[in-house]
């Protein structure tokens, strides 16, 4: 089991590294980061399992960073836990305001900073089932937020989308460097929603090379083809160059016999939006979206559908 990651970000220097010291003794994984701008850099581009910030910093304070954490769905769910000084009560009362998960005072004890790490881990993790892999909400979390959409009848769209044939890909290739497709993937899912949706949009990570993320109505098809394009951008890197040569990867399957693959990554994105569709529970998106899926998946190459039927149920 990959181990969990903790960044640290203080700007004092003989802190962060006695810190770094205890947690690498307990078998965390650590990210040291001198100010917020630092540590904004390194959340996004690691996803680290839990974050320690202080709230006195220069140039960027900790609310700041904590608010611009908060603000971006690629991080938005990583647990914070605000490092902050005894007499400051009001700092600690406005961390849990704008996103905190817990606050530990200086100077602290180190078995209390383990004990509160452990519990807001132990806590996140139930309740916001964040896929181990991409660290992007997962199970019950996507399922908590389509039906947060719908009760508020507020005009959304619920799009699913997957790899074509990456059974194949893993097969040929093996799991390790299919986790890498899985979050490159991932990375430009949320990269497409973030450049061209909207401020509370979601993205999420059913599993596997499964995704989903939540817009509105009038986003769908600037996103999708987005992440089509950037995905045929990078497939080259993927594949070995003997295959590139030939254009396919070859595999047998149980029966002995092969069967011929193209070497180019393609996906298939299909969406509902309950301002074309009566929508009335979370099943209904998810039954929807499964059937356009497979209708759309017996065209080649990476394709792009939103289900319009005024009558589906």
């Amino acid at each position: 089991m990959e181990k969990e990651t903790i960044l640290i970000v203080d700007d004092e220097p003989d802190l962060t590294e006695l810190i770094k010291t205890v947690l690498q003794k307990k078998r965390y994984k650590t990210l040291v980061a001198e100010n917020g701008i630092r540590a904004l850099e390194l959340a996004q581009k690691h996803i680290p399992t839990l974050i320690l910030l202080d709230i006195m910093m220069p140039e960027l304070d900790g609310f700041a960073v904590c608010q611009k954490l908060r603000d971006n769905f690629y991080t938005s769910h990583i647990p914070i836990i605000v490092l902050t000084c005894r007499e400051e009560l009001e700092n600690k009362v406005k961390g849990f305001a704008i996103g905190a998960d817990d606050y530990v005072t200086k100077p602290f004890n180190f078995s209390e900073l383990i004990a509160r790490i452990k519990a807001v881990l132990r806590r996140t993790h139930k309740e916001r089932s964040s896929n181990p892999l991409t660290q992007l909400p997962g199970g019950n979390l996507i399922e908590d937020q389509v039906k947060k959409r719908l009760k508020l009848n507020t005009h959304s769209a619920f799009l699913y989308m997957d790899l074509d044939e990456f059974k194949a890909y893993n097969d040929y290739y093996g799991y390790k460097k299919g986790d890498e497709v899985i979050k490159k993937l991932a990375e430009i899912i949320c990269n497409a929603v973030d450049e061209y949706g909207n401020k509370d949009d979601f993205v999420g990570h059913v599993g596997g090379d499964d995704f989903i993320f939540i817009t509105t109505p009038d986003k769908p098809k600037i996103i999708a083809d987005q992440i089509i394009k950037n995905l045929e951008e990078i497939s080259v890197k993927f594949y070995d160059d003997r295959d590139l040569k030939n254009g396919y990867i070859e595999i047998k399957n149980r029966r002995g016999i092969s069967n011929k693959y193209s070497t180019k990554l393609t996906i298939t994105i299909v969406g509902i939006s309950n301002q074309d569709v009566s929508i009335k529970s979370h099943i209904q998106v998810s039954d929807s979206l499964a059937e356009v899926k497979r209708y759309l998946k017996r065209n080649e190459g990476s394709n792009f559908m939103m289900e319009r039927r005024i009558h589906a149920e």
